[in-house]
């Protein structure tokens, strides 16, 4: 499961008359790569984040971009004026452009870790509260939120 965010195309020959920056779009993955994590903590962060019959709906990774989503605004802005100043002065824009998106997936991997420290509702049954020791309805061991990752690819 994975939150893709990928940036548009640069219209035309781009700005003042540079060539597309980068070549092709690149995107940043946040989230549980397939293939990178466990499959335990795949399924409990797929069961977790769109329910089952018998585990309620809890959308962390919905609810940690809903709720950033201007500040993800805010960096893809500032990044791509960070891309054409490099480029205008003859850096590699697909170097900056990565730099940028890890920044991105920095944010993104920190604010999807949050919501699940943070979130508490629906609770847990009590008979689960009873099992763990603990309400909080995503926060078992800390594998779920420590396998949150992000990655980089063109």
């Amino acid at each position: 499961m994975v939150v893709r965010i990928k940036r548009t195309k640069v219209v035309g020959n781009g700005v003042a008359g540079l060539k597309s920056i980068p070549p092709k779009p690149a995107v940043v993955e946040v989230g549980f790569p397939a293939g990178e994590t466990d499959s335990d903590v795949l399924e409990r962060a797929f069961f977790n984040n769109f329910g089952t019959e018998r585990i309620p709906e809890r959308p962390f990774m919905q609810g940690a971009m809903r709720a950033n989503r201007s500040s993800y605004r805010s960096l893809m802005i500032s990044g791509a004026k960070e891309i054409v100043r490099a480029a205008a002065a003859g850096e590699d824009p697909k170097k900056v452009m990565r730099r940028v998106l890890r920044k991105l997936g920095v944010k993104a991997q920190g604010d999807i870790q949050e919501e699940i420290t943070s979130l508490q509702s629906p609770p847990n049954a009590p008979s689960t509260i009873a099992r763990k020791k603990s309400s909080n309805p995503l926060i078992e061991t800390g594998e779920l939120r420590a396998s949150v990752t992000f990655k980089v690819k063109d």
